[in-house]
């Protein structure tokens, strides 16, 4: 049965920065997603520059207020950031980030089944360093990081949406926004196109 209320957790692009048409691909979904019925609800609970720790303390009680049949989880962009410098050590270590990503998806799973989004690709040209900021997104990092989340959520056997492997080959520069890091309308409308494919698919 088709999940009638998600919740949806994360940072900035959960948010819906830089989607200055329709306000980011959760927002689409809940338009979309709110039309097939009207009992249906979407729960936007994303939260700049979040890290997977702060996500640790509030995922349970935010979730349990909004009695969810799905939680979304989109994780480890701003753990993975380097700060100080492109040689600086990364927010949270990797290996810290993988116990508290299992934290994270356990104490999801306590209140409803759970799925993870991945990361996409950005201009790292752009963002040694993110402007104005002493953060350094690196491609390299994120990868190994989307790879902890995927293995992580499959030991746990938590579905995952690989925004990164959609966008692999793909020329990005048309899909950001200036700072180089965040999607803009057309990023987010196939990261909404993206997660409206799992939902028909898994929850048909």
């Amino acid at each position: 049965m088709p999940p009638r209320r998600i919740t949806v957790f994360g940072s900035s692009t959960v948010y819906g920065t830089a989607d200055d048409e329709m306000g980011g691909f959760v927002q689409r979904l809940r338009l979309w997603h709110e039309a097939r019925d009207p009992q249906n609800r979407v729960y936007n609970l994303g939260i700049w520059g979040e890290q997977t720790s702060a996500l640790c303390e509030r995922i349970a009680s935010e979730a349990q207020a909004r009695q969810p049949h799905l939680i979304l989880i989109y994780a480890g962009f701003n753990d993975s950031r380097r700060v100080g410098s492109a040689e600086g050590p990364n927010a949270t270590p990797i290996d810290a980030f993988a116990q508290l990503l299992r934290e994270l998806l356990s104490a999801a799973l306590g209140v409803a089944p759970t799925a993870v989004m991945t990361g996409y690709p950005f201009d790292e040209e752009r963002t040694q360093p993110y402007p104005g900021t002493p953060a350094y997104y690196r491609l390299e990092d994120a990868l190994l990081y989307n790879q902890t989340l995927t293995d992580v959520a499959e030991s746990l056997e938590v579905k995952v949406i690989d925004f990164f492997g959609h966008f692999r080959n793909t020329d990005m520069r048309p899909l950001l926004a200036s700072d180089g890091l965040h999607g803009n309308a057309a990023c987010h409308h196939q990261l909404f196109e993206l997660t409206r494919q799992f939902l028909e698919r898994e929850y048909a």
